[in-house]
C-alpha cells in the first residue's frame, strides 16, 4: 500500500523526516564514524568528504551542461548500491583496522550521501514555503541539540545509523524528486538556456555560493579546532539560537527572514573566531568558541539552504544544479576549514602562537569578507533576482516563449519608446522592437538578437539564424541586457510589451 511519504504529492511530514534523516548523517559522521578513522588512517575522513564534494559538484556541473544523461532511477539505484557497499567494507575497514577498505567504504557512502541530499532538498522544493522554512529550521535547532549525543553512542551503532539515514531518506523522497529529473530531461539544457536568459540561473561562482563555502570554512575549522581524540568540541548551547528561530519562523507567516540571519549569523562567527584567539576564555570545559561557531554556521546554512531550495522551486529547469552545487560547495569549505583547523592545532603543540594567530587571521578574512563582498549581495535579492522559466513553455524558439513569469517589483524604469503604426500585429511588433533599439542604441547584429529574444528564440536558434558561435550569441546578449538596462527575460517582454 503505498504510504503518505512514498506518494506523489509531497508530504511536509515527511520532508522533516528525511530532512532530519540526512542532518543527522552529518552528526554521526563527524561524532561516532571520524573518531574511529584516526586511528587506522587518518585522512580517510577528508578523502570520504572530497568524494562528497566531488558527486553534489559533478551532479551539479552534469545537470547544467547534459541534463538527458542524468537517470533518476540509475541514480537512485547508483547511491543504494554506494551505502549497502560501502557499509560492508566500512566494516570490513574498522574491523580489521585495513586502511584501503576503509577509505574505499567511506567514499562510496559519501557517493551514496550526496544522492540522499540532493533528493532531499528536491522534494522540500515542492512544498508551500512557508511550510518549508518551518522544516528547515526545525530540523536544523534539532540537529545542533542532538550532535552532541553522537559521540556517546557505541562506535557500531553510530555506524549503522550513519549507513540507515541516508538509505531511508532516498526511500522517502527519491518519488517525490524525480520530478525535476523528468522536467528538465526532454528541454534544453540549463546552460543552451543561460546563453539568452542569464538571469535564470546562478553563475557557478555567484556570491551566494560564495558566501556558502566561507560559511563553511568556519564551520569546518570549528570541527577540527581543538578536537579531542579525533572528537570535535560541541555543545547543544548552539542550539538555543536556531531555536529562537525556528519559533519565530513557526508563528510567523512572513516571509523567511534569510538577511537577518545571515547578519546575526556573522557576528555570531566573528564572535567565535574572537573566542578562539584568547585561550583563557575559550577553555575546553566550556567551548564558547566552538559553540559560537557552531551557532553562526547553522544560522546560516538555514539561510542558505532555504534560499537554495526557494530557488530551486523559482526555476525548476536549474533545481538540480541549483541544490548539488550548493551543497558541493559547502562541502568544499568544510574540507578548507577542517585542514585550517587540524593545521592549527598540530601548529599550537610545537609554536603555541600559531593557535592564537590562524583564528585572527581567519577572523580577519571573515570580517573583510563580510563587510566587503557583502556589500551589495541579499539573500532576498539573489532569489528575486532568478527569472523564473516554467516547465509548462516552450524553448525551442517557436513563438514568443511563455514561460517567463513576472518577477515580482520587476520593471525597467525606461520610458515607453512610441510604436508607429502598422498593419499587422507582426508589423507592430517589429516595429516596436525596431524603436526600441534605436532609442537604446544598439547595433544592426544586437537589434537582430534583441528581436530574436523578444520572440523568446532561444540560443540554439539564434546561433543557426545568424550563423555565429555559441559564445558569440552570449556575448550579443550581455551586450543587449547593458544597453537597455535590464536583467532578466521578462524585463525584456515587458519593455517590447510597452
Amino acid at each position: 500500500m503505498e504510504t503518505e511519504c512514498t506518494a506523489e504529492k509531497a508530504s511536509p511530514l515527511c520532508g522533516f523526516v528525511a530532512l532530519l534523516l540526512t542532518l543527522g548523517t552529518t552528526s554521526l559522521m563527524n561524532g561516532s564514524l571520524f573518531p574511529q578513522f584516526d586511528a587506522i588512517f587518518m585522512f580517510a575522513r577528508d578523502i570520504s568528504v572530497t568524494f562528497s564534494a566531488a558527486t553534489l559538484l559533478g551532479l551539479g556541473l552534469a545537470a547544467y551542461r547534459a541534463p538527458r544523461l542524468l537517470r533518476e532511477r540509475a541514480i537512485v539505484a547508483v547511491a543504494v548500491a554506494c551505502l549497502v557497499g560501502g557499509g560492508a567494507l566500512l566494516a570490513l575497514g574498522l574491523g580489521f583496522s585495513a586502511p584501503a577498505p576503509l577509505v574505499a567504504g567511506a567514499s562510496l557512502a559519501a557517493i551514496g550521501r550526496s544522492v540522499a541530499t540532493i533528493s532531499v532538498a528536491l522534494y522540500l522544493a515542492r512544498l508551500e514555503m512557508h511550510a518549508t522554512a518551518v522544516i528547515i529550521a526545525a530540523a536544523y535547532t534539532v540537529q545542533l541539540a542532538a550532535s552532541p549525543a553522537s559521540s556517546l553512542l557505541p562506535p557500531w551503532v553510530g555506524t549503522a545509523l550513519f549507513l540507515a539515514f541516508p538509505l531511508a531518506a532516498i526511500a522517502l523522497t527519491a518519488r517525490g524528486a524525480r520530478l525535476y529529473f523528468a522536467v528538465a530531461h526532454d528541454r534544453p539544457s540549463p546552460s543552451d538556456i543561460a546563453v539568452t536568459r542569464p538571469a535564470s540561473f546562478l553563475a557557478p561562482f555567484s556570491a551566494l555560493f560564495v558566501c556558502l563555502f566561507l560559511f563553511q570554512v568556519a564551520f569546518g575549522f570549528a570541527l577540527r579546532f581543538g578536537e579531542v581524540a579525533g572528537t570535535p568540541r560541541m555543545s547543544f548551547l548552539s542550539a538555543i539560537p536556531l531555536a529562537l528561530v525556528a519559533l519565530y519562523v513557526t508563528c510567523s507567516r512572513r516571509r523567511f527572514p534569510a538577511d537577518g540571519l545571515v547578519q546575526l549569523s556573522a557576528l555570531t562567527v566573528m564572535a567565535g573566531f574572537l573566542l578562539a584567539t584568547q585561550p583563557l576564555l575559550a577553555a575546553d570545559s566550556g567551548a564558547a568558541d566552538v559553540a559560537l561557531l557552531n551557532a553562526g554556521n547553522g544560522l546560516f546554512i538555514m539561510a542558505a539552504q532555504m534560499a537554495l531550495v526557494t530557488i530551486a522551486a523559482r526555476n525548476p529547469l536549474g533545481a538540480i544544479t541549483t541544490v548539488a552545487w550548493g551543497n558541493g560547495v559547502s562541502a568544499l569549505g568544510s574540507l578548507t576549514g577542517a585542514a585550517a583547523g587540524m593545521l592549527a592545532n598540530g601548529a599550537a603543540a610545537s609554536v603555541p602562537a600559531l593557535r592564537v594567530a590562524i583564528p585572527a587571521a581567519l577572523l580577519l578574512v571573515f570580517a573583510a569578507y563580510v563587510t566587503i563582498g557583502l556589500k551589495r549581495f541579499t539573500f532576498a535579492g539573489a532569489i528575486d533576482g532568478i527569472d523564473p522559466v516554467l516547465v509548462g513553455a516552450t524553448t525551442t524558439g517557436k513563438g514568443t516563449d511563455a514561460g517567463a513569469q513576472a518577477v515580482p517589483g520587476a520593471g525597467t524604469g525606461s520610458v515607453p519608446v512610441p510604436m508607429p503604426a502598422a498593419r499587422t500585429p507582426e508589423e507592430a511588433f517589429a516595429s516596436r522592437c525596431a524603436a526600441i533599439a534605436e532609442e537604446f542604441s544598439l547595433t544592426p547584429r544586437e537589434a537582430e538578437v534583441f528581436a530574436m529574444l523578444a520572440r523568446g528564440r532561444d540560443r540554439a536558434y539564434i546561433e543557426e539564424a545568424l550563423v555565429v558561435s555559441r559564445n558569440t550569441v552570449k556575448a550579443h546578449v550581455k551586450h543587449v541586457y547593458a544597453k537597455l538596462g535590464i536583467h532578466s527575460h521578462q524585463e525584456l517582454l515587458d519593455l517590447v510589451e510597452g
